[in-house]
């Protein structure tokens, strides 16, 4: 096991983790909180993934692992949506989160496939999935969630009159905008360069 190889992921999965749990603990049961907290939730799977197959000497295994993890990320296009419509109180466009929903859902069917993940490559880091011919399609996915988020919490800014909210609104947007540049760079192992996934050093 190489430890400086393992401390990004696993220092971004106690973020996630440490949100999760305060969420339970300091939150109310509001539907921001809950979607929030499942944010987290599927944000811990992923980085769990990492770590388990930067780890196992099995390819079959490490394969397995992350189409079993793929089950659960695949929704965290339709989540993030869902929760910043609802913490930016956008309304209107309950079509757009449905949409989210039913691609992930028609999209999970394929994870078992070569078609979503064709393999695990072999890294100096370890273990990383390589992409199938669908696969491209969540990144293409990923992108537009991120640019629609990026875009409502932008307006949010413009529209919003308090400062302080204003002031939280910039940071959210400048973590959302990294922590969306740095995953989305973790196209380069899934094509089979070997890089060390940006998305490890993600702030969130």
């Amino acid at each position: 096991m190489n430890l400086f190889v393992n401390i990004p992921p696993f220092l971004t999965l106690c973020c996630f983790l440490g949100l999760a749990v305060l969420t339970v603990i300091r939150g109310h049961r509001t539907k921001i909180n809950i979607l929030f907290f499942i944010t987290c939730i599927l944000g811990s799977f992923l980085y769990i993934d990492i770590l388990f197959v930067f780890n196992v000497k099995s390819t079959g295994l490490a394969l397995t692992i992350s189409r079993i993890d793929h089950f659960f990320i695949i929704y965290s296009f339709p989540v993030y949506i869902h929760f910043f419509h609802s913490y930016l109180n956008v309304y209107g466009k309950i079509w757009l989160i449905r949409l989210a929903y039913a691609f992930a859902f028609i999209l999970m069917w394929f994870i078992p496939t070569p078609l979503y993940i064709e393999s695990m490559q072999k890294h100096s880091f370890g273990f990383f999935a390589r992409g199938g011919v669908l696969y491209p399609l969540f990144g293409v996915v990923f992108l537009c969630v991120t640019i629609i988020i990026l875009t409502l919490i932008f307006q949010a800014i413009r529209n919003e009159k308090s400062n302080i909210q204003k002031n939280r609104l910039k940071y959210v947007f400048a973590g959302f905008g990294v922590m969306g540049v740095m995953n989305g760079l973790n196209v380069l192992p899934i094509l089979g360069y070997s890089v060390y996934p940006p998305g490890c050093f993600s702030p969130l």
